[in-house]
């Protein structure tokens, strides 16, 4: 055998040693990722093999949040907001005939404040899973979106008529635009006393802003001083 071909030899056997060698690697690592090894005894995790792809990151879970709706009734209560607001008076003017020192009727005028409460009011536009009642302190939703109210108003009257007159009565609201929040009107009746005699009137009146400005017209048809009467509401609770 020549020099040549016996170098030729051994490089083919050194080739042919490194290809088995390789194949061996490659089929015991394929035969571990296929098949990993049991945990550990004990729960504990085996050992990593450094050679392993890297294994997918876990995701993270979050817990559901609260999907439920919770109904409560509104809190109103009487603060000192509410006392200012409700001090705030609304001017008006009364119109009314009278008889002067000859004994003839003549048309004067008056000038008065008037001030408001609500001691019981029913909303029926209100959400049906909150109490539709309430108690002096009222929300202009509840008042506008459509409500029957006891009302309870102080006037003071000065010009031909000098006095204060309570005014207890029950008017009805009812919403026309935007649930009441953009215009609403109302419709009501109240009784007063004048001279030791009840007198009866009844109003009607329109209002914007949320309710808190607002014109209402009362006539009392069998009064005379005081048969009609306009006032510009200024009122929020």
């Amino acid at each position: 055998m020549t020099p040549l071909v016996a170098r030729i030899a051994r490089i083919a056997r050194v080739a042919m040693v490194a290809v088995v060698t390789l194949g061996a690697l490659v089929a015991g690592h394929l035969d571990a990722s296929a098949d990993p090894s049991p945990p550990a005894a004990g729960g504990a995790k085996p050992p990593v093999d450094p050679y392993a792809p890297f294994a997918p990151l876990e995701p993270r879970v979050l817990a559901q949040p609260d999907l439920h709706f919770v109904y409560q009734d509104p809190g109103n209560y009487p603060s000192m907001a509410w006392s200012g607001v409700q001090l705030l008076p609304s001017p008006e003017l009364a119109v009314g005939r009278v008889r002067d020192a000859a004994g003839q009727l003549q048309t004067e005028t008056a000038f008065g404040l008037r001030w408001q409460l609500s001691p019981l009011l029913w909303s029926w536009g209100t959400n049906r899973r909150v109490s539709r009642w309430r108690f002096f302190v009222v929300d202009p939703l509840a008042r506008h979106s459509g409500s029957i109210e006891l009302t309870a108003s102080l006037e003071y009257f000065w010009g031909h008529v000098e006095r204060f007159v309570a005014r207890p009565g029950i008017r009805g609201y009812f919403p026309l635009a935007q649930r009441g929040e953009y215009l609403s009107m109302s419709l009501g009746t109240s009784t007063y006393s004048y001279d030791d005699k009840m007198r009866v009137a009844y109003d009607v009146g329109a209002y914007v802003l949320f309710g808190l400005f607002g014109i209402e017209a009362s006539i009392a048809p069998d009064h005379g001083p005081l048969s009609a009467i306009g006032t510009f509401r200024i009122r929020y609770f």
